[in-house]
């Protein structure tokens, strides 16, 4: 008599898309790289979740969508947060211009900011990547730098895209940061230090008083943030471990870790 082996318990994750413009036609997109990560090293199966238009966000679609999964992925984007929208993501304005490629994406800040709102409400595991950390500082009451080249030439050349190289290369590690040894990110990491690859020009500058900072460059710039007294894991990264995580450790864990946290909230939702 063969035994039964008890059912895996999948969970299934949200992921943020972002606005793409080209010849006046608006589509969602998102790079590939964060669904085989979470795929294969979270261990998670992926929804999609669309950009939100201003006259939109005041709709109820994304806490029902979300009260139906089991995570929260912030993903990364050339474009910068914009605060004001992150804040008030129902607020309208008919003449302003809501997609600039490279530059603005409020689309996608509308659309983290119903999504932070939810899971955070639910109490679900939520993961930040680059921009993703950023969205978590501001929604939270944090502020951000919106040019690290101006607020240090030194810090805009450690943390800046490098086009000159292949595109593969650029996510190659750019400089190292320090890990806290009494957060959230130490028991995944299982070190103090570690290198990161870095493209982004934004930067927080003061910590929402909510997060808990678990990682830092060298000048000093957090580099992770996590949600204090969050039930879960609730945590962002400056850097983007979806890139090379078959081949390095700590991107490798901290995936890992995430769909752990994933399958345990599920897993207390239908119990």
């Amino acid at each position: 008599m063969r035994l039964q082996q008890p059912e895996r318990t999948q969970a299934v994750v949200a992921v943020t898309s972002n606005r793409f413009l080209v010849d006046g036609v608006h589509r969602d997109w998102l790079r590939r790289k964060y669904v085989q990560a979470l795929h294969r090293h979270a261990g998670v199966a992926c929804v999609i979740l669309p950009t939100v238009d201003a006259e939109d966000a005041l709709e109820e679609v994304a806490p029902a969508i979300m009260r139906r999964l089991d995570g929260l992925v912030l993903t990364g984007d050339e474009s910068n947060v914009d605060p004001a929208v992150l804040s008030a993501p129902a607020s309208l304005d008919p003449d302003r211009q809501d997609v600039e490629p490279g530059i603005l994406d409020r689309p996608r800040d509308r659309l983290s900011a119903v999504a932070i709102e939810s899971a955070i409400a639910l109490g679900m595991p939520i993961l930040g990547i680059c921009r993703g950390l950023q969205e978590l500082n501001v929604y939270l009451g944090g502020t951000l730098r919106p040019s690290l080249a101006e607020w240090s030439r030194e810090s805009g050349a450690m943390h800046a895209e490098k086009p000159d190289r292949p595109r593969d290369r650029q996510y190659d590690a750019a400089h190292r940061v320090r890990i806290s040894s009494d957060g959230a990110l130490f028991p995944i990491a299982r070190m103090i230090e570690a290198q990161v690859n870095s493209l982004h020009n934004q930067g927080i500058e003061a910590l929402a008083p909510a997060l808990r900072r678990e990682a830092w460059a060298p000048d000093g710039l957090v580099e992770a943030a996590s949600v204090i007294g969050a039930p879960t894991l609730q945590i962002g990264v400056q850097w983007h471990p979806e890139w090379h995580v078959s081949t390095d450790v700590l991107s490798k864990q901290l995936f890992k870790a995430f769909g752990e946290a994933c399958v345990g909230y599920c897993r207390t939702k239908k119990g």
